[in-house]
């Protein structure tokens, strides 16, 4: 016993309790590669909001022609009179044709502009546009908060599994203390030649095959710890005792994932708005300032005006496109659809998973009253076949049989303990309770 207390102190040392690791959850990997995706959807709300606010372009061209370019006129030119005799009175001309090139720019060409644009009416294609980004920057934290919720069910599952694996290693060890004494009276009978030395070997190999296992099941801790501090992305050497919990009514609308969901279903009717916006005339606004000239500094064209400056409007309006408009607008109203019915089907399903973790939770309640009934009667058995073992009227097999048994049940009853506090953290959780 005094044993078991000095391996409880030690292990309290230093050891981190749910609460505290639950704490940790925003150190991990997991929910900082989550937090990013929420930086990177809150930069997609921008990029759309920018739309609001027209654009306006800078661009300066150069080019560089292989021949000049000129303008070709058709002319005639008189060459001669054509005589008609002394009693005509005039002399006709005769003319010839030729083609006559004029230069009308020069082989270097600058080209600078400066064009502000702006989208007058686009159908609310932009506000329904800028409505559907808000909803996925909502949903990206949504997500967040479920990768947490996730990440705590797992850290309690993984919690509960080594605390039932540490309270196994103590009741192993009692095992092994147990046989330790019965070895010592084993001894003396044997030196009164009382038994065999078979029994005293029997006893020896028993403990040796605990030691065996408790090997086995500090290999199996420490392997969960490391999970856990990867997951953490900090060290965990151990860990305290379970948490008293509290199973809450539940609230399954605060669920993280249920909100998502209804969020997926407001950017589902959003997106049917957007296609409706295709049914709708595009109204541009555009004004530019733009000289063609003949040198890089835009001050100078002598051919043809300096100033190419404008202003513009620009309306546009599908009126025929093969019906895919229509269609595009039909396909949103079913994603509308389908995204109603998944809400429905999930929130059955969230309900139906909350149901049977209370079953579960149920039946852990009354196998834990079974184990300590078992452990009580499996140490009234122990107690009299160690006091037949010291009288000799008892065989070693027997007492070996009864120190496994109780430590397996003593096991059990900590592995049960174990699982009642996962299902009441996981049954709230399920229910939407942090």
């Amino acid at each position: 016993m005094k044993f078991r207390i000095f391996l409880f102190i030690f292990s309290i040392l230093g050891a981190q309790n749910f609460n505290d690791l639950v704490k940790l959850i925003n150190n991990s990997n997991i929910v900082k590669i989550y937090q990013k995706n929420i930086q990177i959807q809150k930069e997609k709300l921008k990029e759309v909001k920018g739309k609001n606010y027209g654009r306006l372009d800078l661009e300066y061209d150069y080019m560089h022609l292989f021949d000049r370019p000129t303008i070709t006129f058709d002319l005639q030119e008189p060459i001669a009179a054509q005589n008609l005799g002394s009693s005509a009175p005039l002399y006709p001309l005769i003319y010839k044709n030729f083609a006559a090139k004029l230069a009308v720019g020069k082989k270097n060409n600058f080209v600078g502009s400066l064009v502000y644009s702006y989208p007058i009416f686009t159908g609310y294609a932009i506000s329904n546009l800028i409505d559907i980004e808000k909803l996925n920057v909502i949903k990206s934290k949504l997500k967040l908060q479920n990768i947490k919720r996730d990440l705590k069910l797992k850290i309690a599952k993984i919690y509960a599994d080594i605390y039932a694996l540490k309270y196994k290693i103590y009741a192993l060890n009692d095992a092994k203390m147990a046989l330790l004494s019965a070895k010592e009276k084993a001894n003396a009978l044997y030196k009164e030649g009382l038994i065999n030395k078979s029994t005293v070997d029997e006893i020896d190999a028993k403990y040796f095959e605990i030691q065996s296992s408790i090997d086995n099941v500090k290999a199996q801790k420490k392997s969960l710890l490391n999970i856990l501090s990867y997951i953490l992305n900090t060290k965990v050497k151990s860990i305290s005792n379970l948490p008293s919990i509290n199973l809450l009514k539940p609230k399954f609308n605060n669920r993280p994932d249920i909100k998502e969901i209804k969020k997926t279903l407001q950017i589902a009717s959003k997106n049917v708005n957007l296609q409706k916006s295709l049914f709708y005339p595009k109204l541009y606004f555009q004004i530019g300032l733009k000289a063609k000239a003949t040198d890089a500094t835009l001050n100078n064209n002598d051919y043809s005006n300096l100033n190419n400056s404008y202003v513009a409007l620009s309306l546009k309006y599908n009126i025929f496109n093969g019906n895919s408009d229509k269609s595009k607008l039909q396909q949103a109203k079913i994603e509308k659809m389908k995204a109603y019915i998944f809400y429905r089907d999930y929130l059955n399903k969230v309900k139906t998973t909350y149901k049977n973790d209370l079953l579960i939770l149920n039946a852990l309640k009354k196998r834990l009253l079974s184990a300590n009934q078992e452990i009580k009667a499996r140490k009234s058995y122990y107690e009299y076949i160690k006091a037949k073992f010291s009288e000799g009227l008892a065989d070693v097999t027997d007492l070996n049989s009864a120190i496994a048994k109780l430590a397996e049940s003593k096991a059990k009853r900590d592995y049960i303990k174990s699982e009642i506090f996962f299902y009441i953290l996981k049954a709230n959780i399920d229910g939407g309770r942090k």
